[in-house]
């Protein structure tokens, strides 16, 4: 490896280990006192700022508001990068005649530059999307994940850049594992759902092992040793499978005592089986059901009970004929954390549901007279959907603790 190669391929490892101070010092090392200010100075410069806005970055800094100050409109980290490829070009046209070395790298970093924007953009629209107050439309985010991989498999491959390209290919992996997660839960496909947490489990640890965690000193973080965005991946993923535990939950039991299922349930990020049990139990509800509406292909959900998917007490109560038509007849439903309340007169029961995400179904069913002014219902039933919806972790994206 050439001597200007090793410099660059030590920097971006240092970036990639997020030993970004350390980075900032390999840069300094290679200035050379009174030299007059040119193309290799200005990349050297640039090289700094880069260090600091992958350092935001990690921190999730991108979504984070900013004062705009007198100089720039604009300052938050999107516009930052953006600013940095202005940087490079001018730094390209410098040089065109003479270092066509320096040239390659420009071009290779701008390549980066692009797909940092293009995550930045990503993670805007997830955020966008919990906060309308609407469903997420998985298929959506798994297509532009697979664009921003397809648009740079023959991107910034010089071998320099090796380190960043990893740590990118990590978090791209990440993300696409683990939005086709939430899709295949919505399907209620077991092995494809199973498959794919494991599947973003195995890319943290390895993404985790590629990191020098001692060096992580940030902020309130600094006892973390992990980044924010690396953390916001794992609570995600955590709840991805906390979910998987509450859809598939008779599936699992049956592979193992009732005892070890409590204990392996009690460690996860949500517990809802305990929480269906407890909210039953202290509300004297007759049964509180997660189902599917048939719009669900019943030949392909991959569990027994079709329509109910989980119910505490775990059997089909003589209403579900009149729980399935209530659902039928309902068309509030595109408004989320809007728990609907009604009163049979009939049978003397109160149905309380609501929609977690499209043709799954949250049901209480009380064998008396409930209110909608009810609180403890509405907030059980908003609390148990938002979290099965991960809104709260997709909100946290731009409102996380700094």
């Amino acid at each position: 490896m050439e001597k200007e190669d090793e410099f660059l391929f030590n920097y971006f490892t240092y970036i990639s280990q997020l030993s970004f101070d350390k980075a900032k010092e390999h840069v300094e090392k290679e200035r050379v006192p009174k030299t007059p200010v040119g193309p290799r100075t200005m990349f050297l410069n640039f090289l700094q700022q880069l260090a600091l806005a992958e350092k935001s970055y990690m921190e999730l800094g991108f979504l984070q508001n900013k004062q705009k100050s007198f100089l720039r409109k604009d300052n938050s980290l999107r516009a930052v990068f953006e600013y940095m490829k202005n940087d490079l070009k001018k730094i390209e046209d410098g040089c065109k005649n003479s270092k066509t070395e320096l040239q390659g790298y420009c071009q290779n970093i701008t390549q980066f530059v692009y797909a940092r924007i293009s995550l930045i953009d990503l993670y805007e629209k997830l955020y966008n999307m919990a906060m309308s107050n609407k469903h997420i439309v998985y298929i959506d985010l798994i297509n532009q994940v697979e664009t921003i991989t397809q648009n740079n498999n023959y991107t910034f491959t010089n071998i320099c850049m090796t380190p960043i390209r990893v740590v990118f290919s990590f978090e791209c992996e990440v993300l696409q594992q683990l939005f086709k997660a939430m899709y295949e839960l919505q399907r209620l496909q077991f092995l494809p759902s199973l498959a794919l947490i494991h599947g973003a489990h195995t890319r943290l640890i390895a993404w985790e092992g590629k990191m020098q965690r001692e060096t992580w000193k940030l902020g309130f973080l600094k006892n973390n040793p992990l980044p924010a965005l690396f953390l916001w991946l794992q609570k995600l993923r955590g709840a991805i499978l906390s979910k998987f535990s509450l859809y598939f939950h008779d599936t699992l039991a049956n592979q193992t005592t009732p005892t070890d299922m409590r204990h392996l349930c009690s460690k996860l990020q949500h517990d809802y089986y305990q929480k269906m049990v407890s909210f039953q139990r202290k509300h004297d509800a007759a049964c509180v059901i997660l189902l599917s509406d048939f719009k669900v292909d019943s030949y392909i959900a991959d569990y027994d009970s079709f329509p109910i998917i989980v119910s505490y007490p775990p059997r089909s109560p003589p209403q579900l004929e009149t729980i399935l038509r209530m659902i039928s007849e309902t068309v509030d439903f595109p408004i989320l954390n809007k728990p609907i309340t009604k009163f049979s007169s009939q049978d003397q029961c109160t149905y309380c549901f609501a929609m977690v995400e499209p043709n799954i179904y949250l049901v209480i069913l009380f064998e008396s007279k409930k209110s909608d002014k009810d609180s403890y219902i509405g907030n059980f039933i908003n609390e148990f959907c938002t979290n099965l919806r991960c809104t709260k972790i997709y909100v946290s994206l731009k409102n996380s603790a700094k």
